[in-house]
């Protein structure tokens, strides 16, 4: 698996620079935004497998970026990072926003890692899932399209044990 992508959303230049300083010895490729509209922008032009976004931020807050990303890019996983932790907000972001981990500050670096390791994992894993299943529909279309040009040809007789019967 590769390393993945983050993208950090937060309006404070220091916070940006602290994450990136802590990830990047994991090898991750980091994008940093200081608005959720400069977010937006880097959605547009990269591919990020998680996105760590503040919650309070002028302009548009973390919620409200997330519930954007998550109608343009529902399969990037998202992480949000607040130094208040009110049950309305966290109710809103999970329920409006998908959010699939929260961050208090100050965070401790060591669950830091772990959380984004595993958030990068999962959305690779997802990934990989959405790829073999789309390549079984194309084997199934392809199975089916075999048996409507000769019909037949997909049964297989098996012995009492279950083994395939091979004539030749």
């Amino acid at each position: 698996m590769k390393n993945g992508t983050l993208l950090i959303v937060d309006d404070e230049e220091k916070i940006v620079k602290s994450l990136t300083r802590i990830l990047k010895d994991e090898g991750y490729t980091i994008l940093g935004a200081l608005s959720g509209e400069g977010g937006l922008r880097k959605l547009k032009r990269y591919g990020v497998d998680v996105i760590i976004c503040d919650q309070r931020m002028p302009g548009m807050s973390g919620v409200e970026f997330l519930k954007k990303v998550r109608l343009d890019y529902s399969d990037v996983l998202t992480i949000m990072l607040t130094a208040y932790g009110d049950i309305e907000t966290a109710m809103e972001a999970i329920n409006e926003a998908g959010v699939y981990k929260f961050i208090l500050k100050p965070w401790n670096e060591a669950d830091l890692r772990l959380t984004i390791r595993r958030a990068v994992e999962l959305r690779q894993l997802v990934m990989e899932r959405d790829f073999l299943l789309e390549q079984v529909r194309k084997q199934e279309a392809a199975l089916r399209e075999l048996e409507r040009k000769h019909p037949g040809i997909t049964k297989v007789e098996r012995d009492e044990d279950g083994t395939p019967v091979l004539e030749l």
